[in-house]
């Protein structure tokens, strides 16, 4: 045999056995990624609980661009008919609404009856009610967009309330969708959002009890244009009471926002503060009260930004 003939048949079989290594090399690799992942499953069973209820099959949801919205003529219009409140829209996006006296709500378990508001507050079906903030005394209510768009100055209705837990005064945002939206996309599901919570974030600790876990919007990314991403976002809640919220699309959890009524507030007190008169779109209040009201909502916000950091009134 020459030499040429068994070179060659050396290649082939070099070629043969490194194949086969790496055949086991990755039916290895299968095997350990397998063990992992179970791994995973059986410590995520062991520590948290509440697992039971969750669902492990895959939903579908687009992201969605979305802009403020410019409250209309027939807004304006239609705030004149509300006859116990006085209202300024600044910027033509911001609607602060102020009530000639205090209105009683009532707040239970259950939520609040949404349909109370209807006379009350433009559009007031459009929100869904998220909770009542302790410090400032006020109530969250965010917009829906097929689901509840969480924790965006742009798309909120904030009631301040009294010592009586009666509404005084309130602000409202609202967004709306671009014409132009994605294709739906296989979203992570409950569990899997679950278990990247805790094993990857290590928010959940061992014994927490997951209680819910719904489908709602988060924005990341503003861009210049004031355009808005809106990414799908599970709202995990643990113990009835913390929420935590992951990326649908891309698993990661977002970080807490401690700070979101009080940097909220700041916002829209500094709205008012600095507009001129000429960003006053619509002012429904006697002619020679329009700067007085103006001041009174502006000293409300003060009071609640106050509130939110624990800074009490003399």
């Amino acid at each position: 045999m020459q030499w040429g003939q068994i070179k060659s048949l050396f290649i082939v079989c070099f070629l043969v056995l490194d194949i086969f290594l790496i055949k086991q090399l990755l039916d290895k690799q299968e095997d350990v990624a397998f063990i992992s992942e179970s791994t995973k499953e059986e410590q995520l069973a062991l520590n948290i609980d509440g697992l039971s209820d969750l669902s492990e099959e895959t939903e579908e949801a687009p992201l969605f661009y979305a802009v403020n919205q410019s409250f209309s003529t027939e807004d304006s219009i239609r705030l004149e008919q509300y006859a116990n409140q006085k209202n300024v829209i600044v910027d033509d996006i911001y609607l602060f609404g102020q009530f000639d006296a205090p209105i009683p709500i009532s707040v239970d378990d259950a939520g609040v009856n949404m349909e109370s508001l209807n006379s009350l507050i433009l559009n007031s079906g459009e929100y869904t009610y998220w909770g009542k903030d302790e410090k400032s005394n006020s109530l969250l209510f965010f917009q829906t967009m097929e689901q509840p768009i969480y924790f965006n100055q742009n798309a909120l209705l904030l009631i301040q309330l009294n010592d009586d837990d009666e509404m005084i005064q309130y602000v409202q945002t609202k967004l709306v969708q671009e014409e132009e939206q994605e294709e739906a996309r296989d979203l992570i599901t409950e569990i899997d959002a679950v278990s990247r919570l805790f094993h990857n974030a290590g928010s959940l600790e061992q014994g927490d009890t997951v209680t819910d876990v719904a489908l709602g919007y988060y924005n990341v990314t503003s861009l210049p244009n004031g355009l808005q991403i809106l990414n799908p976002t599970w709202n995990v809640t643990v113990d009835e009471t913390d929420n935590y919220f992951v990326n649908a699309i891309g698993g990661h959890a977002y970080p807490q926002d401690n700070e979101f009524i009080k940097t909220t507030i700041e916002s829209y007190q500094e709205v008012i503060n600095n507009a001129g008169m000429s960003e006053f779109q619509f002012i429904q209040t006697e002619e020679d009260e329009e700067e007085e009201l103006i001041e009174n909502i502006e000293q409300n916000l003060i009071k609640i930004a106050n509130a939110s950091i624990g800074v009490k009134e003399e």
